[in-house]
């Protein structure tokens, strides 16, 4: 029988961590925030930001939200994130992605301060995931993914295969994995042979946002499937690159899309506005 990773279980238990955490940062008279920058009224968009608020408020944590029209300029987004960056409660800015079409994407997301890039989308940041060093925190979601496999204590010395290499999973988990000195084999829209390179893994860890590219006969027997592609319909539902239903049975652990990463991934960048909001509290003592 296929176990499925109970991504909310492992949520809750980190959730719980962060709220003794900010507790004791009350207590010192530090109350963080997290500031998330929308440009549009995007449906997917704003789902995600509810989910995100919701976890936040559970564990104490507030989130506003800045609200810009569709057609905001560039030079605006970027003068509202620099004056963010000098406020001093603020522990960690998001731009929510995707940004509409006309928007220099890399551009604002530059605009953010390191030291508060909570989601690691900085050219800074994504810089130190590569070399491996100086690295303040992850990025959320393939730190989400490493997590799953530590508490389930997936041994990563056997084959893994990644499916994807996308700016916010792929290409930063294939950073991290590489700085654990791990070995991996990686597939793209350009791989041929995906179903002869998926029966060969141990590990595969797939995040395109292709729903049912796996399916049952592209899995090895006894081996681990995380699912981390997302894509949405217009009814509301999330479906994951994996057709669960032929992977059950045959895979022997499966974090399927919704209820695996994706909870997880939320707790890690909760995480992580935390931790810059604890910094902020050490530096403040050293004064």
């Amino acid at each position: 029988m296929t176990e499925i990773i109970n991504g909310k279980k492992i949520a809750d238990k980190i959730l719980g961590q962060l709220k003794k955490e900010l507790s004791q940062l009350n207590t010192a008279g530090l109350f963080p925030r997290l500031v998330v920058i929308l440009a549009g009224q995007n449906p997917a968009s704003l789902n995600y930001i509810r989910i995100k608020q919701k976890r936040a408020q559970e564990i104490g944590l507030k989130v506003d939200l800045k609200s810009f029209p569709e057609d905001v300029a560039a030079s605006e987004l970027v003068a509202a994130i620099r004056g963010l960056n000098q406020e001093q409660n603020v522990c960690g800015i998001l731009v929510q992605l995707p940004l509409p079409g006309n928007l220099p994407a890399q551009e604002i997301l530059d605009a953010v301060s390191p030291d508060l890039d909570v989601d690691c989308l900085t050219t800074v940041n994504k810089q130190k995931l590569v070399t491996g060093k100086e690295i303040k925190f992850f990025p959320p979601a393939p730190a989400a993914i490493l997590k799953l496999l530590e508490e389930y204590k997936v041994d990563l010395k056997g084959h893994i295969l990644l499916v994807g290499s996308g700016e916010l999973v792929g290409r930063p988990l294939a950073a991290m994995l590489l700085n654990r000195g791990l070995s991996f084999e990686v597939a793209n829209r350009h791989t041929d042979n995906l179903s002869q390179l998926a029966v060969k893994a141990d590990v595969l860890i797939t995040a395109v946002g292709k729903p049912d590219l796996i399916i049952g006969s592209m899995v090895k027997k006894g081996s681990v499937i995380i699912d981390a592609g997302t894509t949405g319909s217009a009814n509301g539902d999330i479906k994951g690159d994996v057709e669960s239903d032929s992977v059950l049975n045959k895979a022997r652990l499966f974090a399927p899309v919704p209820g695996g990463v994706g909870p997880v991934t939320v707790a890690m960048l909760l995480g992580n506005g935390v931790k810059v909001a604890s910094s902020r509290l050490r530096s403040q003592r050293e004064i």
